[in-house]
């Protein structure tokens, strides 16, 4: 293949999160001899985006999901650019882009299903399924993801590819006193960390019942629980009912690789998850390790060996396992250079071999038809 390839990456927006670091990532180690990447987004950014560490050729400026006034622009973009490939990331963009690039005859479109989706509405399934038809392949970041998504959206499973991301993080962290110094907590004082969406899928509720009897054991402890969401204030008025609200600390948006040095414990409580990118980050980080038995979480956080795994929605035994890597230093450190040394095979560039290979193999098996 002489030529290089003109790949389209999609998005909704680069808000912060595992996707969006991802395509950060795609969009800057992408093989330029063989591949020229465009990366287009449908909504207008919000504050605390990736849009700064990564350049944007267009913003399409939908104003919804269902704002399809402003499909005939999009379609006639990617006739102009004539690309060889689309790939998408996350619903609206898989929605809204893929009939796009339908309707512009791309020869290879790709979209990616980051996560399992139990609550996704019959229309939704219905146009997943639908624009499968046109799909040459989805990609997911666990098995569990694929099955369930092959399931619910009736696809055969042969149409899915799994991926799992390696672990993100770049560059030094900042001081670790200084974080903690921003953050308020003392400086011995152990931590109990958690990352992600403040949603109820994530098992944040879950997590800080079960702290209630681990402070009751360990006073000095704190939880940190890192991210946004709608269930910020539910979650503070839970800790103020269970009288621990001294305890945990909701700082909002933070770096991961900055607040992973403060961890004692990292704890993944989800309810319903494939892999969340920050465990693969916490045990490339030698982080000790306690994750719910959902998705693929089991397959890298194997209990007694790579950490502990819980059952979800019990925080008696999420308590449980949280109290033993406290109380056990040696046990913790062990569970964490086991972690390590799991996902050590799975790198950024290992990633990125596989998925150009993919692409490439699409794009010939089309233009041979």
């Amino acid at each position: 293949m002489s030529e290089r390839v003109k790949i389209l990456f999609a998005v909704p927006r680069m808000s912060v999160g595992g996707a969006e670091k991802l395509l950060v990532q795609q969009m800057r180690t992408l093989n330029r001899e063989r591949f020229v990447p465009t990366l287009v987004t449908l909504f207008t950014e919000q504050e605390d985006s990736l849009a700064a560490s990564v350049e944007i050729d267009r913003c399409f400026g939908f104003r919804s999901t269902l704002d399809i006034i402003r499909l005939p622009t999009l379609v006639a973009y990617l006739k102009r650019e004539r690309f060889d490939v689309v790939v998408t990331h996350l619903f609206s963009a898989n929605l809204l882009v893929r009939i796009a690039a339908i309707l512009a005859r791309v020869p290879v479109i790709v979209s990616y299903e980051h996560n399992i989706y139990p609550e996704k509405r019959r229309w939704q399934i219905f146009m997943d399924r639908f624009l499968a038809r046109w799909t040459q392949v989805i990609i997911t970041d666990s098995k569990a993801a694929s099955r369930f998504t092959a399931s619910q959206e009736r696809i055969p499973l042969e149409k899915f590819r799994t991926m799992y991301i390696p672990p993100l993080l770049e560059g030094k962290p900042r001081d670790i006193r200084t974080v903690r110094s921003e953050l308020g907590i003392p400086e011995k004082a152990r931590v109990v960390l958690t990352v992600s969406r403040l949603v109820s899928d994530k098992g944040h509720t879950c997590l800080i019942e079960a702290a209630k009897s681990v402070l009751t054991k360990y006073p000095d402890a704190v939880f940190l629980l890192v991210g946004w969401g709608p269930l910020k204030d539910p979650l503070l008025s839970q800790a103020r009912e269970l009288g621990i609200a001294r305890s945990i600390f909701l700082p909002g948006r933070l770096d991961i690789q900055d607040v992973l040095p403060l961890a004692d414990v990292y704890v993944d409580p989800s309810v319903s998850t494939d892999l969340p990118i920050a465990i693969m980050e916490a045990m490339g980080e030698g982080k000790a390790i306690v994750a719910t038995a959902v998705g693929d979480v089991p397959v890298f956080i194997e209990n007694g060996k790579t950490g502990l795994c819980v059952p979800p929605r019990d925080p008696h035994k999420l308590a449980g396992a949280i109290d033993k890597l406290l109380s056990d230093r040696a046990l913790a450190v062990r569970f964490g250079e086991a972690a390590k040394n799991r996902v050590e095979k799975y790198s950024l560039s290992e990633y990125m071999r596989v998925f150009e290979k993919l692409l490439l193999e699409l794009y010939a098996n089309r233009t041979k038809n």
